[in-house]
């Protein structure tokens, strides 16, 4: 597996979709922190309102469907099935590289708009605390669990451009509409919605919820994909 994550590491890379994610994802932070945000705001505060932030998790998810999907397309996955590598490692590394990634474009979008609040207005050091570090550990392990989901869709229909338009329709419903419409229950402590608050109770759920869907996730995928037809 170690030589799977080389060359997805050296795909990813050369992704150039993932670099305009990046460039679309670090100008909405930095616009939304420098025109959007108010003055009276502490910097944690502008951190607190990024880091559970969902509404460009649809293009974190297409950046993900888009590169794993593409190997279908292009038989790499088929012929590294065909040279011995099993089918577990095969969709573990994709699914090792694409999470690392979103997390990159999440974490893209939230310093940017720390930093356009900082141009405008100043930066403090309430950022640094034990509480936004654990605070921060849960969103990412919430950006896992949405991605061994998309893995599973992409896996499931072996196509880019239906695993792309399912993720991206999946990922919209459930992290930007059913968020602005269900406020109070349990969807709040999803990997759908991201910990809204730092509280101990909120992170604790949510990130047994989203460990939860991660097991669950990869799962799904390894008894699916390990009998599908490649072609």
């Amino acid at each position: 597996m170690y030589n799977q994550l080389i060359i997805e590491k050296y795909k990813a890379k050369r992704f150039i979709i993932m670099y305009l994610a990046a460039v679309v994802l670090a100008a909405a932070g930095f616009f939304l922190g420098f025109l959007k945000l108010p003055e009276n705001l502490d910097t944690a505060t502008v951190f607190s309102f990024s880091i559970c932030d969902t509404s460009f998790m649809f293009i974190i998810s297409l950046v993900a469907a888009w590169f794993a999907g593409n190997d279908f397309l292009n038989r790499t996955i088929h012929n590294e099935i065909k040279a011995g590598y099993s089918r577990f490692s095969v969709f573990i590394a994709r699914t090792v590289t694409t999470v690392i990634m979103a997390v990159l474009l999440h974490l893209t979008y939230v310093f940017a708009t720390v930093i356009g609040f900082a141009v405008k207005y100043r930066f403090d050091t309430s950022i640094f605390s034990v509480t936004d570090f654990v605070w921060l550990l849960v969103v990412i392990l919430q950006i896992c669990a949405n991605i061994c989901i998309v893995m599973f869709i992409v896996f499931a229909l072996k196509k880019v451009t239906s695993g792309i338009a399912v993720t991206v329709v999946f990922s919209f419903v459930s992290c930007n509409i059913l968020r602005n419409f269900i406020s109070e229950s349990i969807f709040r402590l999803t990997c759908f919605s991201l910990a809204q608050t730092s509280d101990n109770r909120t992170l604790a759920l949510s990130a047994v919820f989203a460990a939860a869907v991660i097991v669950i996730s990869l799962t799904a995928t390894h008894l699916v994909f390990r009998k599908a037809e490649i072609k």
